[in-house]
Order: structure tokens, then sequence, then C-alpha cells
């Protein structure tokens, strides 16, 4: 076995080095060692086969002009949402005050503000533990007006979470908990002159893959139009593809009937932003063609999350240790483009902010704005 790992990590070193320290720290664990070592060869392939697809993607200038919708919303996140990020709260000023002038100069004005999970946040709640001896969302409130930025801001996922750790989610108390929050929220934040609207974060695709979602898109969207009529209200689906859902995919064509059936019983809802990376790559046009007209049916606005990490093409694993390359970026985005208003990604902070850590984020800004610059220029 330990030759075949050799052979692997010789195969995409240049892929590969970035995890092969961590790989063999928890190899030196001798607790089921046989299924640690399965259990890397299978996350070693799947890195590499990004590595391979993404290689063969090309673009040349000439394809920039007609790519005319750049990134213009990412979320701000509090806490350590996968073992490579280091946590916002602890970036010190300094730091943060760099991320949001590089968010300036990429075209950044929208924030989503979001964090914690459970009963823990990241502002001074009344009935939620802060994980802050300050109030973070305030600070990012104030460096968002003076860098003329927009805040949407996110709701808490109190049970939802749950079903991730294998547990049951409630959810007549997630809706109960979330009208708190929000309405705490709307105490803390509505009057600030660049709050801008609300995201409701607990994500799903369909009706069913995420239990019964239809309980909070029927009460919450509503119940915030309630808190503040001028406001929109955001929420971010995923598409029911192979990468999402496995043998119970659905074609695009049926997430769209889905959506339908599903926004005929919801109020309130303003803007849905479809996450690119839960479809096939090549598939990605065909699922926001299929979406576009839908969600024009029923007034919302359709916007694409790009996601700033790749992913195996064949079963989605979201290789988030590292930024995807400019040109794959620019591919995927023109796939999206003619049917979405607007750009949003995930995220900025560590996939194309020119001082991170990640492996690629350089690379991917450089590029990134030229592009960027190239637009402007034509507009």
């Amino acid at each position: 076995m330990g030759n075949v790992l050799g052979k692997l990590v010789d195969w995409r070193s240049s892929v590969l080095s970035s995890i092969v320290k961590e790989v063999f720290y928890h190899l030196n664990n001798p607790q089921g060692e046989q299924m640690k070592y399965l259990v890397v060869v299978a996350l070693l392939v799947s890195m590499a086969a990004i590595a391979e697809e993404a290689a063969k993607v090309e673009v040349s200038k000439k394809d920039w002009p007609s790519l005319d919708k750049p990134i213009s919303c990412t979320p701000i996140v509090f806490g350590r949402v996968t073992p490579q990020y280091i946590p916002l709260e602890t970036w010190g000023d300094a730091r943060i005050e760099k991320l949001f002038e590089n968010m300036e100069k990429d075209g950044i004005n929208l924030i989503l503000l979001a964090g914690g999970v459970g009963d823990e946040v990241y502002f001074p709640s009344k009935i939620l533990n802060n994980q802050c001896d300050y109030d973070c969302y305030g600070r990012i409130f104030d460096l968002a007006e003076k860098h003329g930025m927009q805040v949407l801001l996110s709701g808490v996922q109190y049970t939802f979470h749950l079903q991730f750790e294998g547990k049951q989610w409630d959810p007549q108390v997630e809706v109960e908990m979330s009208k708190r929050i929000f309405a705490e929220l709307n105490e803390l934040y509505s009057k600030r002159p660049n709050f801008w609207g609300w995201y409701i974060p607990q994500e799903a695709g369909d009706r069913t893959h995420r239990g019964d979602i239809m309980v909070l898109l029927r009460e919450l969207p509503r119940f915030l139009k309630r808190l503040t009529p001028d406001k929109p209200v955001a929420f971010s689906p995923w598409f029911t593809s192979k990468l999402t859902i496995g043998g119970e995919a659905t074609t695009p064509a049926g997430f769209a009937a889905e959506w339908d059936s599903m926004l005929s019983e919801i109020e309130g809802l303003d803007i849905c932003a479809i996450q690119d990376g839960t479809a096939p790559y090549e598939e990605i046009g065909e699922w926001f063609k299929a979406a576009y007209p839908v969600f024009k049916k029923h007034d919302i606005t359709l916007w694409n999350v790009v996601e700033l990490f790749p992913r195996d093409k064949e079963n989605g694993f979201a290789d988030m240790s590292q930024s995807l390359s400019f040109p794959y970026l620019i591919k995927k985005k023109a796939m999206a483009d003619p049917y979405v208003e607007g750009v949003s990604c995930w995220e900025y902070q560590n996939y194309l902010n020119p001082d991170s850590k990640v492996k690629g984020a350089k690379e991917l800004n450089r590029e990134y704005r030229k592009w960027l610059k190239s637009i402007n220029n034509n507009q």
C-alpha cells in the first residue's frame, strides 16, 4: 500500500504537495490504519483528477469582453468553515482592513455577513452565545460603509446543521428560532445606512433532500418582509444533479419543475443565488438555462454563486485547499452569465484575496484583475 501512495504522490506532485504532510500526520495513528490508507488513496486520486481536468481548460483574451458580469458579492464568514480557514475573528484590524481594500479594488460592493451555527454567533446576542468579545458584525458594517459596500445579513442554522452530523433537525424549532434571530439582527443593524437585505442560510435543492425545507420557506420570507418591507430576501439553492444527490439526480428540467412548484407556495423571496459547482462542469449552462424562465415567472432575480475552488467532475469532491485556475473560472462564468443578473462567489477572503495563503489565490487574483480591467475599459 505504501508503494501505491508513493506512486500517486509522484504522479501529481504539483497538486498534492500541499496536503502530503497532513496525510502522513493522520497515518501515524495506528487505529483503523487500513481504512485510513483507502481514504487517503481516494482523496489523492480525486485531487489529481481535479487538477487534470482544470489543466484541459483554455481561454483566450478575445473571449473576455463578452463576459461582462463581474463578481460583485462575497460572504464574509466568521468561524472555521473548513480546516483551511483561519477564523476571521483572529485576523486583526490591519489584515481585515487590507481585505476590504482588496475587495474594493476587485469590484465587490455587497457583503453577505455570516457566521456561527447552533447557539454560537458573532454578534452581541441576548439569546445565543457571542463568540467575540466585541461586535464583530458591527465592525464589518463599519468597514463596508467606509469602502462603499452594502451588507446582506444572514440568519443562523440553529438545528439545520445537525443533519450533517447524522442527527435529525427540527423544522419547527428552526423556524421559531430563526424568527427570533432575525428579529434581534433587525434590532441591532437594520438602521445602518448600508444594510441591504436578508439571507436565509438553510440551503436546499428541493423539497426533500434536506428535510422539510418548505416549513422554513413558507414562513421566513414573509416574516422578513413584515420586518423590513423594502429590503430584499435571498436564498441559495443547489442543483439536484449527480454531484449532490447521486443516483436520485434529476434532469435540469426536473429541477426547474420542482422549483416552479415550490415557488408557487413561497411569498416574499426576491433573489435565488444558485451554486454553480453543484452542476457538472460541462452542464452548468444547461442547468441555469432551465432554471431561468421558472424564476423569472415568479419574479425572482437569479444569481450565480461561482465557486472559487475546484471540484472533481465525477463525484463533486470539493478541494477547498486551493483556488481554481482563472481559465476554469472564466469558462464556468461564461456558461451561466446569459441567464443570471448577478454574480456572487464562495468566497473572496480565502480564494480570490491576493493576500490569502490558500494555494493559487494570488495567481487567480492577478488574472482576475487583468480581466476586470479589460471589461471596465470596454464599457
